[in-house]
């Protein structure tokens, strides 16, 4: 038979070997290798094993049960209504999560180091590997373009102020400059060419306003101390066998670098468009577009300017590669996905299995904020990996992830700010509840050297909800869910602070839980040590 173990309510206790007991609604316990765990608002019940672990903390009355695995239990000390607990950062039961001002300046902007070996992969990337032996400049002056420079193996004619090139010769530049509302500039090249942009100001009615027919790389100089523009047409005019799918596209790899400012401005198609890869080194570029802001087949890579995006649809969309960011600040504000690196299957309906974009965070600042239902702020169709910068992400949209993963999620050092406000959204193909969730992950979560905020304000939402193991080590975390159950068609899901169908380990650092419904859900074992600092505040 188990005996009780009547304890004190406000006197440090030590578990006796084992037993059952009623308990007030604030306490701590504290382990032998010095964590200190605060439960408030969320037991009335609980048991022990032999061992002095706690097996269970049941709150029958809000539907909560959870079962911790918490080791080494050397006391347990109950509180006082109002009295505070634990020291330092447990004496905040009204936890917030807030965006830190600092975050514009502190991310230290680092210049890409110029890669001088000629056998490495990137090496063709760097415009200051490049040295043009004959340059072509092209100046529009409204309805018409002149040119000078006229080397041989290279064919311009211009129609008004639509200037086509075709070239066969290599080590190429052309400068483009002037301004026209009715012109555009395309290319034919099977050769690596580098374009600046020197004050240009070009507009096409009918199709892209800088069109690349060339699967080579191109190196799109934005020129220092220069204000560039480029817009697309409502509609487009398209030659037969030939794309043009945004105001800035090109077959091959577009190349970003100069200190300059260009601004993109789609109508009809994407901002800046590769079917390849795009790159950005530095410069200062600003899209505003009715559908993507940049669109790739193959990846984005950023190790330095600062381009802001405005969107109507997903703010930066790669197809069947990889987005990795290492330096700079990448504004995104999208009505769709922000930054996903998703593969929807091929145009025939098949899918490759071999295909999994994913998105590798290095640096830098990334700041992203989604209005649609399922607008996720950063999303990736395999794994999601960071190791140093900073995200700042707000969704609105109902049934939205701030950061989405759908395979592991591994966060190692860096910052994140992570926010959603929308509800759960019944979904009908599937009949099934998505709610927001400030980070999802459907692999295991590991979360070390992290200062992370993640927040949800609407019904139903939760703060990290995962699929598998989260393994959290020297981190400062907070996780609120704000929201009051959402209920639809008979299905309903609850605001949880940290929600996992798997394990959950903590190790070192500090971690604040505030949820309307549960604080810290966990299928599988839970397990604290090395002084680990855990606070689970339950406002129902």
């Amino acid at each position: 038979m188990k005996r009780l173990i009547l304890l004190s309510f406000t006197l440090l206790t030590t578990v006796m070997s084992w037993g059952e007991t009623t308990a007030p609604a604030d306490f701590v316990v504290k382990l032998k290798d010095g964590s200190t765990l605060r439960f408030v608002g969320e037991s009335t019940e609980m048991s022990f094993n032999a061992e002095g672990t706690v097996l269970s903390i049941t709150n029958p009355n809000y539907y909560f049960s959870a079962s911790y695995a918490i080791e080494g239990i050397e006391s347990i000390d109950f509180v006082d209504s109002g009295e505070p607990a634990g020291g330092g950062s447990l004496d905040e039961p009204y936890v917030d999560v807030t965006t830190d001002p600092t975050d514009d300046t502190s991310y230290g902007e680092v210049k890409e180091q110029v890669i001088t070996d000629d056998t490495h992969d990137d090496y063709g990337d760097f415009i200051e590997n490049y040295t043009p032996k004959n340059t072509v400049v092209i100046t529009y002056e409204g309805d018409k373009a002149s040119y000078s420079g006229n080397p041989s193996g290279v064919r311009v004619v211009a129609n008004g102020a639509h200037v086509t090139v075709t070239s066969t010769k290599k080590d190429i530049a052309y400068t483009l400059k002037g301004t026209t509302t009715n012109g555009s500039f395309k290319l034919y090249s099977d050769k690596k060419t580098q374009i600046t942009l020197d004050n240009v100001n070009i507009t096409n009615p009918k199709g892209a306003a800088i069109n690349i027919q060339s699967g080579k790389t191109m190196l799109i100089d934005i020129a220092d101390g220069t204000q560039n523009v480029l817009e697309d047409g409502a509609s487009y005019t398209t030659s037969t066998g030939e794309d043009q799918k945004g105001a800035l596209f090109s077959e091959g790899q577009l190349v970003f670098s100069g200190e300059g400012q260009l601004s993109v401005k789609s109508n009809g198609g994407h901002g800046i468009v590769s079917d390849d890869y795009v790159r950005v080194r530095s410069g200062n570029i600003t899209i505003n577009s009715v559908r993507d802001g940049i669109n790739t087949n193959d990846r984005f890579i950023m190790y330095g300017g600062n381009v802001t995006i405005t969107a109507q649809q997903d703010g930066l969309d790669i197809g069947k590669g990889y987005i990795e960011l290492g330096g700079g600040k990448l504004t995104v504000n999208a009505v769709d996905e922000g930054i996903t690196a998703s593969y929807e299957g091929e145009s025939d309906g098949s899918t490759d299995p071999t295909i999994s974009p994913y998105i590798d965070i290095k640096g830098g600042l990334i700041k992203v904020t989604t209005t649609g239902d399922k607008g996720h702020a950063l999303r990736a169709m395999s794994t999601f990996t960071m190791t140093g910068g900073i995200v700042q992400a707000t969704v609105e949209g109902a049934g939205s992830k701030a950061l989405l993963s759908e395979g592991n999620m591994s966060l190692t050092g860096g910052k994140i700010t992570a926010y959603t406000t929308g509800d759960a959204l019944y979904e009908a193909d599937i009949k099934e509840l998505s709610s927001s969730a400030a980070l999802r992950s459907k692999g295991k979560l590991t979360i070390t050297n992290m200062t992370i905020g993640a927040m949800s304000t609407g019904k139903g939402g939760k703060a990290i909800n995962n699929v598998g193991d989260i393994a959290m080590s020297n981190s400062t975390v907070t996780a609120i869910a704000l929201g009051e159950r959402f209920e639809y068609n008979g299905l309903d899901s609850r605001a949880r602070g940290i929600t996992t169908d798997g394990k959950f380990s903590m190790t070192g650092g500090s971690l604040k839980v505030k949820a309307y419904d549960t604080p810290l859900q966990v299928e599988g074992t839970q397990t604290f040590s090395n002084n680990a600092v855990y606070a689970g505040y339950k406002l129902q």
